[in-house]
């Protein structure tokens, strides 16, 4: 007798238990008890938490300055300056508005200066359609508008270069470079950068910069950047402000940004931000960052924020590992206020508040000192290895909380137990800074602080339990 074949419907079962005896054998992934997954839904995603913002990839490319320099005086006799040579005049005034002086008026004059000369650009509705390159310290003042004049030339000087080319390049190594009273716009920026500097020091004082494209609004790598009573409005995936390993002095500046405000690796020394407003005007939108805080290996400085205000954004500070920052008498209000990724950190008399909590703390010894923070349940979070360094800090829960049940140092309140008058002090003008609501958590410090209510101090050690037991009698 011949053996019958096999039918292939008989063998599928046999293929199967098979399949699975090696499963089991190779040690396939174990499956979780009911408790476990529920355990691990409702714990907070700490790693999720800090999550660093990307390093910019932007970087310019090597500096060339371009050769259009007049070579031999311009014929026409209305030229306000004679370029015979270059570098000699310490003072000249040009109009971009006048079209005998060629297609590139800013850069012939700048030509045409000494070193620290100073150049005035009048303002009669002329715009200075190019891009400057700068090699030498000098001083750039734009003209206000006349307050006589109407219409176009009421407005300031401007400085707006071609699509897609940069407003202001400074060479390596030049000093001293200050840029005054001047309204600079590149609203098609594309891939560079408005202001680029690199092992330079360049200032903004009463400067507007309004940029639109793929890079960052200002960016300066080495060298030192300094900012006074300027606006920087940046419509970009990119930082509005990147400083790759430099010295940033900002007093009483405005970042507006739509995903990043400020992106900082301090260079050795002290940075510092005072009474500085960042500010998120594109909404809450997906790892937006207000201020970032990057370290070195070695030799990185210090990032010092001092009565300013960062608002808006998904993340108000994130602060790397390694990196330093000190907040100082500051107001934060974001979704997550700060984060620390084993950062040194100081956080002293600042009102911080957060949607989902305000602070996070992954490790490291962060000292945190008479703040008050808020949050659905008071707002702060520390991992098992952070050390914290704890002076008494007030947590102003939308949620119930007892006051008692935090760490020596960390006293949660009820929301409407909040100073009212330190949330609602005005700013120095006497409105609310930046549509603040009640209770002011978005409003600017400017030195005032807590000064008004006094610093947040420790509460006073709970009641004993009660000891009497039904209908007042004694209980035991």
């Amino acid at each position: 007798m011949t053996a019958q074949p096999q039918r292939p419907g008989r063998l599928l079962p046999l293929i199967g238990a098979a399949f699975a005896v090696l499963a089991l054998s190779l040690g396939g992934p174990a499956q979780a008890y009911p408790d476990a997954r529920v355990d691990a839904q409702i714990r907070p995603n700490f790693g999720g938490l800090i999550t660093p913002p990307l390093r910019s990839p932007y970087r310019p490319n090597q500096w060339r300055k371009p050769d259009h320099k007049p070579k031999r005086p311009h014929p026409h006799p209305s030229r306000p300056h004679p370029p015979l040579q270059g570098g000699y005049l310490n003072s000249l005034s040009i109009d971009c508005a006048d079209p005998n002086l060629g297609p590139y008026p800013v850069s012939d004059a700048l030509w045409a200066l000494a070193d620290g000369g100073v150049l005035f650009i009048r303002a009669r509705g002329g715009v200075c359609r190019e891009t400057l390159y700068i090699d030498r310290p000098v001083t750039i003042i734009g003209e206000s508008g006349s307050a006589f004049a109407t219409g176009p030339d009421s407005q300031p000087a401007k400085l707006s270069p071609p699509a897609g080319a940069p407003c202001i390049r400074v060479a390596p190594g030049t000093r001293g470079v200050e840029i005054r009273d001047l309204v600079i716009e590149a609203d098609q920026g594309g891939r560079s950068a408005c202001i680029e500097a690199v092992d330079a020091e360049i200032a903004l004082v009463n400067t507007y910069v309004r940029y639109a494209g793929e890079a960052a609004a200002i960016f300066v790598s080495g060298g030192r950047l300094i900012g006074r009573q300027s606006t920087i409005e940046a419509r970009t995936n990119d930082a509005a402000v990147l400083v790759d390993t430099a010295t940033l002095d900002f007093a009483q500046v405005r970042i507006a940004a739509d995903v990043r405000g400020l992106d900082i690796t301090p260079a050795a020394g002290e940075s510092r931000l005072l009474q500085v407003g960042v500010v998120a005007e594109g909404g809450t939108l997906p790892g937006s960052t207000g201020v970032t805080v990057r370290g070195l290996r070695s030799g990185g400085g210090k990032l010092v924020v001092r009565n300013s205000y960062v608002g808006g954004w998904i993340t108000g500070l994130y602060v790397d590992r390694g990196a330093k920052l000190e907040l100082i008498r500051s107001r934060v209000r974001a979704r997550r206020g700060v984060i620390s990724d084993w950062g040194e950190v100081v956080v002293r008399e600042s009102a911080i508040w957060g949607d989902e909590y305000g602070g996070y703390f992954a490790g490291g010894a962060p000292v945190i000192e008479h703040n008050r923070w808020g949050g659905p349940r008071g707002g702060l979070l520390f991992d098992s290895q952070t050390r914290p360094a704890l002076a008494p800090n007030y947590l102003y829960a939308t949620d119930q909380c007892d006051p008692y049940a935090q760490p020596q140092g960390l006293y949660c309140q009820s929301f409407g137990a909040g100073p009212l008058q330190a949330f609602t002090a005005p700013d120095a003008y006497g409105q609310p800074a930046y549509g603040a609501p009640a209770y002011g958590w978005s409003h600017d410090g400017y030195e005032r602080g807590y000064q008004m209510d006094g610093a947040p101090v420790a509460l006073p050690p709970p009641p004993p339990p009660s000891r009497r037991g039904l209908f007042g009698r004694p209980g035991y």
